[in-house]
Formats: C-alpha cells, sequence, structure tokens
C-alpha cells in the first residue's frame, strides 16, 4: 500500500511504494482511484526528479500570485456562525516560527499558536505539523472586528486534565505527584549547584572587562561565568552623564566590590575613603566633626561658607570657656559683625554667591566656585571668565566631524513666514538631549526673526557677489571723492559691514542682546562637550517676488454678468427628453466620495443615468477643465508649510499658493499643503515642481552626455535625436513633483490631485516651491577608534 500521495500544481500525482515510485498520467486527480492502467513505473532517479519537482510547486502554491492577491478560496463557514470549543477540519497552509495556519473554510485562516499543539512542549512547529495534513481542530476565540480565528489542536478535556495536574502538583512526565515542598526544594538546589562559585569579598579590587552598558549602569565580568553590577550612581556624581558616556563594552576597568547577596554582586568605581581620617587626630578634623562635616570640608564646603548659620569654630569654644566674664559674653558677637570681605580663596566664597553664579551660566558647582575664587567674588567677572573658558573649549571641539544632529522647522504664527534648519553634532546621542532640541529650536527662529540673513557664516559668502559689490561701492563717487591710497580700505569696511549683516552667526541672539548667536553657539558646544555646527538654512516669505494685480471685484462681476447676458441662447429641441429624476441617496453618495456640490451631484448623475461611478469621473473631468482655465489668474496668498519625518532627519518647506487667503485658511487647502509637504519627503529624486523648472543648462548637459553614449553612438545617426530626447524627458519626469504617483492614491499624479482641489475650492493654486533636507548629507564621517582616541589623550595628558 502508498504510505504517500502528493498532488503537483500540474496534476500530477506521485505515489511512493518504498525505494520506487510511480507517476500516474497528468489529467489523473487525487480523487481518482489509481490503477494498473493510468499508472506507470519508473526508475529511482526519475522518481526523484519527479518529487523534486512536485515539492517545488507544492512551496509555490501557499505564495501569493505576481498581483500580490492570493488564488479565491472556496468559503464554506461563516466566521459569525463560529462558537467557542467548536470542532471543525481543516488543511494545513502555511508554518510560521510562532504557530501553524489552517484553511478551515472560513474567510480568513485561522492560527494555532505554538503553545496549542501539544499538550507538552514543542520547539518547532514543523515537528508537529506539516504543510498540506489535514487536522482536526478547536475553536478557542473569534475576533469579527480583525478578521482572525484562534485555533487548538488540544481537546478541551486535556486542557482541563493539565489544569487539574498544575493544580496538584503531579509531575507530568512521571504522573506521579511528589511531597509537598519537594519541588520547590529541588528547583532551589537545582539553582545553587548551577551557579558558579563566587569568592570576592566586600571591599575586594578586581579588574574585569565591561560585558554590557546599559540605561541604569553596566556589568563587569569578575570572575569566569560572573558577572557584577556597577550602577550609574556608583560610576560619576555628575546627573548629566550616562553610562556609554564612560565606558564601552570591552574596557578593562577596576572596580570594588561593595555587595555580595547570593548570586547578584554590586560593585563601584568610586574611591573608598580613608575610615582612619575621621579618628585621626590632624588638625584637619576636629575631634566633635561628623563623617558628613569631614565630607564636606572634603568637598571644599565649610560652615563659613553659610554667614546665616552660627560656626562651631574655636571662638565659640572660647565663648563657652570665658562663659563667666560677662565682658567676654558681649564681645564675643562682635566677631561675625566684623566678617572677613571674600578673597581670592575657595574656602571663604560665598555659597549663596556660587549658586547664583550656577543658575546665570549653567557651570559646575566647582567651576563656579573656581571662577569666583580666581575672580575675588565678583560675580560679572567670574561669568565672563566661565564663558572665555566654554569658548576656548569650543574652539578645540570646532575641528571634529559634526554629521548627526537634527533637521527642524520653524512656521511663523499665520503660516506667511517659515524656516527650515539643518544642526549638526557629533553623535546622536547629544542630538536627542534637551539642550540641542532647544538649540535647534532657538535658531530656527532667530533665522525667522532675522529677514536680512542669507548665509550662515561670514566665509560662506558668494565670493562673485563679493566681488560684483566691490566693484560697486568703488565706482560710488563718495569713494571717487577720497585719496586712491585710502579707498580700498574704506570699500573693504564697507564690504566687511554688509557681509556680516547677512551671516547668521553675526547677528544678536533674540533671546539675549548683549551676545551674538555665534557666542550662544559656543556657550552649547561647551555645555555639550561635542561640537556643534549650523549647516544651512532657507527661509520662505509668502508671496515674495510675485506681482499682484490690484482687482476691482465689482467691476469684474459685472464683466461677467455682461458676457453672460450678450451670450447667445441656444434653442432646445421640442422633443428633448426631461432629464431623469435623481433620487437623494445617490446624490449623497457622490457627493461624499467627490466633495462637490449638491446641484452639481444631481445634474452629474443626470447626464450619466444615475451611474455613480460614471458621474464621479464626469465631475473630475469637469472639475480639471475648471482648473485649467483658472491657472491662469495670479495666486499670491496660501501658505508655507513644513513636514519633519520622525528622527529629525529628513525635512520638507514647502509653499504653496492660492488667491484669496479665505481659501488658504480652510481645511481643503491646508490639507492640500501638509500632503505636498509629505509627498516630497516621500520623493527623495524630486528636485522641482514641473518639468519646465527643469534648469535648460543642466538640460542641455544631460543631452550631451546622452550623446556620446556608445548604445546611441551605434544606432542610425537620424533615429539618435528622438532616442536621447525621449531619455531626458523620461529623466526630467523622475525628477519633477506634479509627475509622481500621489503617495495616498496611486491611481492618480500629484498634478490630478492638485486639479481636482482646484476644482473643490474654485481657485487657481501652485505648488511655487520647496526645499527638502537630508540629514547630514555630502558630509564625509571619519572612521574613527574611540579606544585609541581615548588612549591618545590619556597619553598627551
Amino acid at each position: 500500500p502508498a504510505f504517500g500521495c502528493w498532488k503537483n500544481g500540474r496534476g500530477a500525482v506521485a505515489i511512493f511504494y518504498g525505494d520506487s515510485c510511480s507517476i500516474a498520467a497528468a489529467a489523473v486527480e487525487t480523487s481518482e482511484s489509481l490503477t494498473e492502467e493510468n499508472v506507470e513505473e519508473v526508475p529511482q532517479d526519475q522518481a526523484a526528479a519527479a518529487v523534486a519537482m512536485m515539492l517545488f510547486h507544492k512551496g509555490r502554491a501557499g505564495r501569493k500570485t505576481r498581483g500580490g492577491r492570493r488564488p479565491r478560496k472556496t468559503i464554506t463557514v461563516k466566521m459569525e456562525e463560529l462558537v467557542t470549543d467548536q470542532m471543525l477540519k481543516g488543511k494545513v497552509c502555511n508554518l510560521t516560527t510562532y504557530g501553524a495556519f489552517v484553511d478551515v473554510g472560513a474567510k480568513s485562516d485561522g492560527l494555532i499558536h505554538i503553545s496549542e499543539l501539544s499538550t507538552g512542549f514543542v520547539s518547532e512547529v514543523g515537528e508537529v505539523v506539516s504543510v498540506g495534513q489535514e487536522v482536526e481542530v478547536r475553536v478557542l476565540s473569534v475576533d469579527l472586528e480583525k478578521n482572525r480565528i484562534a485555533l487548538s489542536l488540544v481537546s478541551k478535556e486535556a486542557k482541563e486534565q493539565i489544569a487539574e495536574a498544575r493544580a496538584e502538583g503531579v509531575d507530568m512526565a512521571t504522573g506521579e505527584k511528589p511531597a509537598p515542598g519537594k519541588v520547590a526544594r529541588r528547583q532551589k538546589k537545582d539553582k545553587r549547584q548551577q551557579r558558579p562559585k563566587i569568592n570576592l569579598k566586600r571591599g575586594q579590587k578586581v579588574k574585569g572587562p565591561v560585558s554590557s552598558v546599559t540605561s541604569f549602569g553596566c556589568f563587569v565580568t569578575v570572575a569566569e561565568g560572573v558577572e557584577g553590577l556597577v550602577h550609574i550612581s556608583e560610576m560619576t556624581d555628575e546627573s548629566d552623564k550616562e553610562a556609554s558616556d564612560l565606558v564601552n563594552v570591552g574596557d578593562e576597568v577596576e572596580v570594588r566590590v561593595l555587595s555580595v547577596q547570593g548570586g547578584k554582586i554590586s560593585l563601584t568605581m568610586k574611591e573608598q575613603l580613608d575610615a582612619s581620617a575621621f579618628t585621626s587626630s590632624s588638625p584637619e578634623v576636629g575631634s566633635a566633626e561628623t563623617a558628613l562635616e569631614f565630607a564636606l570640608k572634603r568637598a571644599g564646603l565649610s560652615r563659613d561658607l553659610f554667614p546665616d548659620v552660627p560656626s562651631d569654630s574655636s571662638e565659640q569654644s572660647e565663648e563657652v570657656s570665658e562663659a563667666p566674664a560677662p565682658a567676654a559674653v558681649t564681645e564675643a558677637p562682635a566677631a561675625p559683625a566684623e566678617a572677613a570681605p571674600k578673597t581670592s580663596t575657595g574656602s571663604n566664597v560665598s555659597a549663596k554667591d556660587v549658586k547664583a553664579l550656577r543658575d546665570q551660566t549653567g557651570a559646575g558647582m566647582m567651576d563656579c566656585k573656581k571662577a569666583l575664587a580666581e575672580n575675588d567674588g565678583d560675580i560679572e567677572a567670574a561669568a565672563e571668565f566661565l564663558r572665555k573658558k566654554g569658548m576656548a573649549s569650543a574652539d578645540k571641539k570646532a575641528g571634529r566631524v559634526a554629521a548627526e544632529g537634527a533637521v527642524a522647522s520653524y512656521i511663523h504664527p499665520g503660516s506667511r513666514i517659515g524656516v527650515l534648519v539643518e544642526v549638526n553634532s557629533e553623535t546622536d546621542f547629544v542630538a536627542r538631549g534637551e539642550i540641542f532640541q532647544q538649540l535647534v529650536q532657538d535658531i530656527a527662529m532667530q533665522i525667522a526673526a532675522n529677514p536680512d540673513v542669507e548665509f550662515v557664516s561670514t566665509a560662506d559668502a558668494d565670493p562673485a557677489w563679493v566681488a560684483k559689490e566691490k566693484e560697486i561701492e568703488m565706482g560710488k563717487e563718495d569713494i571717487l571723492s577720497k585719496p586712491e591710497n585710502i579707498r580700498e580700505k574704506m570699500v573693504e569696511g564697507r564690504l566687511a559691514k554688509t557681509i556680516k549683516e547677512k551671516a547668521l552667526l553675526e547677528q544678536d541672539f533674540i533671546k539675549d542682546t548683549d551676545k551674538t548667536v555665534q557666542e550662544y553657539l559656543k556657550e552649547t558646544v561647551a555645555s555639550c562637550g561635542e561640537n556643534l555646527q549650523i549647516r544651512r538654512f532657507v527661509r520662505y516669505n509668502l508671496g515674495e517676488g510675485i506681482e499682484k494685480k490690484d482687482v476691482n471685484f465689482a467691476e469684474e462681476v459685472a464683466q461677467q454678468t455682461k458676457v453672460k447676458e450678450d451670450a447667445p441662447v441656444e434653442a432646445k429641441p421640442e422633443a428633448a427628453p426631461e432629464p431623469a429624476k435623481v433620487e437623494e441617496t445617490p446624490t449623497v453618495v457622490l457627493r461624499d466620495q467627490t466633495g462637490a456640490g449638491m446641484m452639481d451631484c444631481k445634474k452629474a448623475l443626470a447626464e450619466n443615468d444615475g451611474d455613480i461611478e460614471a458621474a464621479a469621473e464626469f465631475l473630475r473631468k469637469k472639475g480639471m477643465a475648471s482648473a485649467d482655465k483658472k491657472a491662469g489668474r495670479v495666486a499670491a496668498e496660501g501658505a508655507v508649510a513644513s513636514y519633519i519625518h520622525p528622527g529629525s532627519r529628513i525635512g520638507v518647506l514647502v509653499e504653496v499658493n492660492s488667491e484669496t487667503d479665505f481659501v488658504a485658511r480652510g481645511e481643503i487647502f491646508q490639507q492640500l499643503v501638509q500632503d505636498i509637504a509629505m509627498q516630497i519627503a516621500a520623493n527623495p529624486d524630486v528636485e522641482f515642481v514641473s518639468t519646465a523648472d527643469a534648469d535648460p543648462a543642466w538640460v542641455a548637459k544631460e543631452k550631451e552626455i546622452e550623446m556620446g553614449k556608445e548604445d546611441i553612438l551605434s544606432k542610425p545617426e537620424n533615429i539618435r535625436e528622438k532616442m536621447v530626447e525621449g531619455r531626458l524627458a523620461k529623466t526630467i519626469k523622475e525628477k519633477a513633483l506634479l509627475e509622481q504617483d500621489f503617495i495616498k492614491d496611486t491611481d492618480k499624479t500629484v498634478q490630478e490631485y492638485l486639479k481636482e482641489t482646484v476644482a473643490s475650492c474654485g481657485e487657481n493654486l501652485q505648488i511655487r516651491r520647496f526645499v527638502r533636507y537630508n540629514l547630514g548629507e555630502g558630509i564625509e564621517k571619519k572612521d574613527v577608534n574611540f579606544a585609541e582616541e581615548v588612549a591618545q589623550q590619556t597619553g598627551r595628558i
């Protein structure tokens, strides 16, 4: 008897008999009986080839067709009629790592999760079922909203038995019930036996590599198979640092054991305080000092820094010792009144001043204390000292490559001014921080507030523009009236002033006019510890450069009315049939589908005998014609909008114009602008709005390149021109925004979507210009070995 029967995609059947194989004729189906008349014996090599072919077609049977759809299936079971615990028969149609899909005749295939394949543990789905296998399954649940069916191969009775056995603690493998607590004790014993022996003591110092770095610290291998945790609080005292800033995986570090509890080891990278210092008779630590007082003194803080708190110094002890003398008691309070003035020593710097300087500059507490000590307690001078220190640090970092960062935008209320800017950092870690994000937003707002800025720094000024401006200045009368030996210097001074007015970094910072944008940037560099650069920006003013026509709307309406009155009236035939009456329901459906007016929808349905699809096409064509008529009217209103893709690595700024601001404030227009911005972000190859906007110089150069290609030169000379024009037209079309498929409906182009919106709004709408930024495009990143860099810096120190 046969032990296997397979049907391939062409109708052939293979029957296995041990070492041989019989293949039926191609017309035989699996449901027919196999006889000697329709089966022929074949050698093993042909049988193997037949099996391989059948397995190939069997694999293709579960795949999607070329059009992206599966073959239609016959539905014999309605999902609405399925109930829990109902038994169904079906065929396994697909296997995944998490379960098997079974065709039970419903609209959707049911899923048997890997946990529902057997009562025992299943490591792989293929161990229990295979594709094409007939199975009987039980319905677990039906989700009609998501069209999902959950199935199980385990019967309800088996599930109940398993639950009872687990509740009683019965071993499923042996069927025996262990003594109370035996399982838990055995499991704990096994864990203890498997745990590696830890020979570490509290306070012991060990060295080991960092095995992993997390957000809360790092794990260090202190022995073979033994790891300990160094919490972030045991790595540094700085709250703004993360573990990844301090160590990397593989770094060799020295740690000290804090505690060992079972298999958990707590470690620290901080130095241990000398306990003998607390009991020492050294004059630095008095016998009455506590551990807290000693730690504060070691950090440079003493009671002298707090004038409001009475001191426990020797003056107080003298006051107590001389208590019987009334004069001493009365004179003792006079000493604090003559408090020593602020000096340059760090121990006498007021804590109040330290806090004030820290709030003003954002620098660290010890840096503020040192700055005050260096400047005799003068807060303003200390702030300037820290500022200069930060500037020097920023200048050192300016040479490092900054290829990460963010693309951001700012749209001024009213959508008439828009800015797109790219600011770079060295790492994405800094780019995600609040300080960097605030910098980017401030720079975008700064650009919006400075309409004259055209480039980032004075070095970015176009040399051709500078030369032209110099030529103009040299020809002015006031310059020509001056002595020739000073004309050059005067012109250079004027040019330097003009360039400075157009450079972003030279402008006064809008949030603090006492500093420039460049100084604000350098302060942020000092805070972040990385090189930050404003790479590029663009600023749009709505309608700038468009000449608006002064239109008298009353005269325009009168003119249009006169044209309609003078138009000849067409004679209607007497026997013309009346338009078919249209029901209200199709009109509403057509209106919801197209967004056209009620009367337009009724007329369209009447013209197309009530066919909604034909009426929609009719309205669409009518809208296109109407849009073409409106295209000649001036559109100088509208909106400037932006789109920043999640992650701030792609940004778009676009200007779309309308005829009136009334339409620009409408929902239809606002949706159009947002859709266009998102469309530009999704099409990285687009460079201009329409094919007519292609640069003639670029087109000529591309044509020259195409004409020189070998495949063109090999063609007859009389057809080369047409072939090149066809290729150029295709290339230009790929770079034109209006020619792209609309991302929300690929059956239409962006131009068709724009014309439909024109028909809905009743005004001329135009996509005027756009710009698209990709973060870091064009920047060459250096491959840096951070371990070598750290070692090099350490060697320098």
